[in-house]
């Protein structure tokens, strides 16, 4: 198993290069569980406020098989579930007053 400073660097280059360096901020990985009870990892892809409106489906969906097939390569059999987010939403996340 790779730690998650690897991962996140794996994911990050994947990103950038199918997303856009100029749409992705930076990307950090978690554990979590898939739905199956399984470890698995949580990852976020941090990305720019003008992302949301630049990148198209094709791409989410190219980027997350991307990340898939090289987290695969590097040995990682634990399932990564990828979600995206603004610096915004993350600060609005961990807001308690929200």
């Amino acid at each position: 198993m790779l730690d998650y400073p690897e991962i996140s660097k794996i994911v990050e280059t994947s990103a950038k290069r199918i997303l856009g360096k100029e749409n992705v901020v930076r990307v950090f990985t978690e554990p979590g569980t898939d739905s199956e009870g399984k470890d698995a990892m949580r990852i976020t892809i941090v990305i720019t406020p003008e992302a949301v409106t630049r990148i198209k489906g094709d791409a989410l969906l190219d980027n997350l098989l991307e990340i898939h097939n090289r987290l695969s390569e590097a040995g990682e059999d634990r399932t990564p579930m990828v979600g995206y987010a603004t610096e915004e939403e993350l600060a609005e996340i961990d807001d308690p007053e929200s």
